[in-house]
Parts: C-alpha cells; sequence; structure tokens
C-alpha cells in the first residue's frame, strides 16, 4: 500500500485513479488548484467544495481514499481574497494546499502568512509548494514567515524539496515532501537522498494531475527504496504521510 502524498487527482481522468489503486496506492492528499488565475474569489470556493462533496466519492469508487487539502495557491490568488480566507475560517478542514510561494510578492507573502495563522489557531496542517525557479530564495522567505509567526514544525510539510533547497528544509525541522517526476526529482535522486538523510519527515508524492502525467511515480519510486533500504522504506512511502495528515 501507498499514500500519495500531493496528486492532483482532479486533473486525472477516472480510469487513471483504477491505474493508480490499481498500482497499489491506496490514500493519497489532493491539494486545491485552479489552472489559470481566478477572476473571482468565489472559484476557489467551488474548487474547495468540489474536492470536499465530490472528489472525495469519486475516488472512494476507483478504491482509493482521498483526503482534500484546501487553500490559496500563489498562483491561484484571487481579486478580493479576503472572502476566501473568511472561508476557510469558518470551516473545518483535514489540510490546508498546496498554499506557499511563487514570485515572492508582497500579496504571495500576506496570502501565505494568512492562511498559515488560520491554521495554526485551527491546528490543521499545511502542504507548503516550493516553485521549480528561485527555489531557495523561496523556501528562505517561506521559512522567514513560518518562523516570524512560531509555527509548529509537525503542522508544515516543504513540498517539491530537491537539493537546492534540501538542507534548508533539513534544518528547518518541518517535514519534506519528495516529488518523483521529471524535471522535479527522479527515483534515483530520492533514493540517494534517503540513503544520506534516513527516513524520518521524508514523504513521497507524485503531484499528476495537470501536466506531471507520471502519475504511479510513487509505487515506482518506493519499490526502489525497498531495494535499497529495504523495510524502513514504507515510512517514507506511506507511515510518515499518515502520521502528518493524522489518517
Amino acid at each position: 500500500m501507498y499514500f500519495d502524498s500531493h496528486i492532483h487527482t482532479d486533473g486525472l481522468g477516472f480510469s487513471e485513479l483504477k491505474k493508480l489503486n490499481d498500482a497499489g496506492v491506496t490514500k493519497v492528499c489532493s491539494p486545491s488548484f485552479y489552472p489559470v488565475r481566478p477572476n473571482y474569489p468565489q472559484t476557489m470556493i467551488d474548487v474547495f467544495r468540489k474536492l470536499t462533496e465530490f472528489e472525495v466519492d469519486r475516488c472512494k469508487l476507483a478504491g482509493i481514499e482521498m483526503y482534500p487539502a484546501v487553500g490559496i495557491h500563489p498562483r491561484c490568488i484571487p481579486p478580493n481574497f479576503e472572502l476566501v480566507l473568511e472561508y476557510l475560517e469558518s470551516r473545518d478542514w483535514i489540510a490546508f494546499g498546496e498554499i506557499g510561494l511563487e514570485d515572492l510578492t508582497e500579496t504571495e507573502m500576506d496570502v501565505l502568512e494568512r492562511q498559515l495563522r488560520i491554521a495554526m489557531e485551527k491546528d490543521i496542517p499545511c502542504v507548503i509548494h516550493t516553485p521549480r525557479k528561485n527555489k531557495r530564495d523561496a523556501t528562505k522567505a517561506t521559512l522567514r514567515i513560518l518562523e516570524k509567526i512560531n509555527f509548529p514544525e509537525d503542522l508544515a510539510v516543504i513540498d517539491h524539496t530537491n537539493f537546492d533547497n534540501l538542507d534548508l528544509v533539513i534544518k528547518s525541522g518541518y517535514w519534506i515532501g519528495l516529488t518523483v517526476q521529471p524535471g522535479k526529482l527522479s527515483v534515483n535522486e530520492v533514493v540517494r537522498i534517503v540513503r544520506e538523510n534516513g527516513v524520518e519527515r521524508f514523504m513521497l508524492n507524485s503531484d499528476a494531475g495537470y501536466k506531471d502525467m507520471q502519475f504511479t511515480s510513487v509505487p515506482d519510486a518506493a519499490r526502489e527504496l525497498e531495494k535499497a533500504i529495504g523495510i524502513e522504506g514504507r515510512k517514507i512511502y506511506y507511515e510518515n504521510a499518515s502520521k502528518f495528515f493524522r489518517v
């Protein structure tokens, strides 16, 4: 059994969800994302509703337990985003995500901090995005915000971590998301990271769904981890994510 800690199930067809389950993936976290910048705050609210009211059941039909994460991705900040923040604050959620920084604008940093404060108040785990470009600078800025508000280590996973920012995230004490996709991390790179740093605080994901389409990359990496480090690999491809999301 495998746990994909970050996959956009709403970007996959039902036949792909079935293939994902056939490959051994039984649990996933599906963070909210909208493929174009929304013109209205209500668009993001409906994205959250779709994930929590429809997508969970669609995944269940494919044999997958899906845990939705809601939040404003830095590329999805709508006008009047305060309405979305009010909606997030008014309800209970399994997780926030994916939230984070992309271009390091003041608006992005404001939206991230305000979501983190809500999460901290409501004790909600957060999936935090780091971009492909400027990853190290974005990670430093993210960690500064987390430090500023004394955000608990157990409530954040810094996702899409690679060799550009790995040292920063390990030093921070937060959970570490390893994304297995072309242009992010290869299976061999994941094995190298784990061999050099151990199995604690790491979790695997594919980030598949919209453009990244190797949706069975978690099982692929898990098998290689088992060859390399044995049963301890289960922590990275299942147990750590279960602990983080409390499921």
